[in-house]
């Protein structure tokens, strides 16, 4: 009965979360009763707590939710972490010409070291060029 008047003065949450303070209460109460009756209680605890299936259940998809909900929150922190480095990268670049030009070359090495690519040049004057003096093949 003293189990059931800690428990029952308590939501669900903050019994699980503080069931070192419900034990402390109940051994409290339990101990006035005891020696009421001459008996001498040593310790109470609480050691497992089992719930009903559909309360299990319910516990398990709040769980669930909140794990996704973190998870979810984690995902647009990198993201916003990923766009500010993306838009200082782009300020910088802006801001200078000779990198912009250098990350141009990085992108050009990596495209063709990563097999044939054949790149079409327009002309750049009024030159009467061939197709052919137009295409570069980088191996």
């Amino acid at each position: 009965m003293a189990l059931r008047a800690v428990i029952g003065g308590r939501e669900l949450d903050s019994f699980l979360t503080g069931k070192d303070d419900v034990a402390q209460e109940l051994e409290q109460q339990v101990r006035e009763q005891a020696t009421v009756l001459g008996l001498e209680v040593r310790s109470v605890g609480i050691k497992d707590v089992i719930l009903p299936g559909d309360m299990k259940d319910l516990m398990n998809r709040v769980t669930e939710a909140k794990k996704a909900a973190e998870a979810n929150l984690i995902a647009r922190r990198e993201e916003t972490a990923a766009m500010r480095s993306q838009a200082n990268t782009a300020k910088l670049l802006a801001d200078n010409p000779t990198l912009m030009r250098l990350r141009e070359l990085e992108v050009l090495e990596k495209i063709a070291t990563a097999g044939k690519m054949n790149i079409v040049l327009g002309p750049r004057n009024s030159d009467s060029e061939g197709l052919a003096d137009r295409v570069v093949n980088l191996l």
